[in-house]
């Protein structure tokens, strides 16, 4: 249930993330060339807002939806027992790996936020948006042990049926 309605959010939010996104981009580009007056800090607010929405959303739905690339040649090769320890070792390798990203992404956050981070030339406010990192990833791993608690759940009712 958590996990489709946080796939359900993740799409719904990173869509909106996506039309707004467009909406602001026409919106400038008509602005700029019919009244020669574009909107204020466009090409900040797609680099240092939307881009970092929409690419930050995809990693954990592409990890809800099972769609990262994965190589399987040595689980493909081995016993069931063998391909479960070495995907368990993984997803936990995985989780270690974000929750180091969510770390680094949290110091780097809090360096921001203290110095009021804004845009490269323009007074653009860019550091609430350095919060997403930690809370992806974060979450990144969570859904890492979720697979492992589900993939030993599947195990245990196969054994059980068994």
């Amino acid at each position: 249930m958590f996990t489709k309605v946080l796939d359900r959010w993740l799409t719904v939010t990173t869509a909106t993330a996506i039309i707004v996104m467009m909406s602001h981009i026409v919106t400038h580009a008509l602005a700029r060339s019919l009244f020669h007056a574009p909107l204020y800090g466009t090409n900040e607010i797609v680099e240092y807002w939307y881009l970092p929405i929409v690419a930050l959303l995809g990693i954990p739905a592409a990890q809800l939806q099972k769609e990262h690339i994965t190589v399987t040649m040595a689980i493909e090769r081995a016993k069931p027992a063998t391909a479960v320890v070495f995907t368990v070792f993984a997803c936990i390798l995985g989780a270690l790996v974000s929750i180091a990203f969510a770390w680094f992404g949290l110091m780097k956050a809090l360096e921001n936020t203290a110095i009021g981070s804004t845009a490269d030339v323009s007074a653009v406010i860019t550091w609430p948006v350095y919060y997403l990192v930690p809370v992806v990833f974060v979450l990144l791993a969570v859904l890492y042990i979720l697979d492992v608690v589900a993939m030993f759940r599947r195990r245990a009712e196969a054994e059980e049926g068994q």
